[in-house]
């Protein structure tokens, strides 16, 4: 049970930062969600590889929630300076 909450802080800030550091200035906003999918394939597949899950589409759905509500919950961060 740690390494999955290891895992799942580790994805989420690795996702948070990427997208603070690429948003406006690298990327354009509109592909700031695939970068998170991108992002959350990559842990799936070092989850996979660390055996944290014991099969490839739980790690997969996990790694892309974890990614996707990440960056959904920066862009709402965002939403009242603007």
């Amino acid at each position: 049970m740690t390494f999955e909450l290891i895992f799942s802080v580790v994805t989420a800030v690795i996702t948070g930062v990427l997208g603070a550091l690429t948003k406006n200035k690298v990327v354009p906003s509109k592909y700031i969600p695939i970068q998170n999918i991108v992002i959350g394939i990559i842990a799936a597949i070092v989850a996979v590889y660390f055996k944290l899950f014991n099969d490839i589409p739980t790690a997969i759905i996990v790694s892309l929630a974890l990614s996707l509500g990440v960056g959904g919950a920066y862009d709402a961060k965002q939403i009242p300076k603007k």
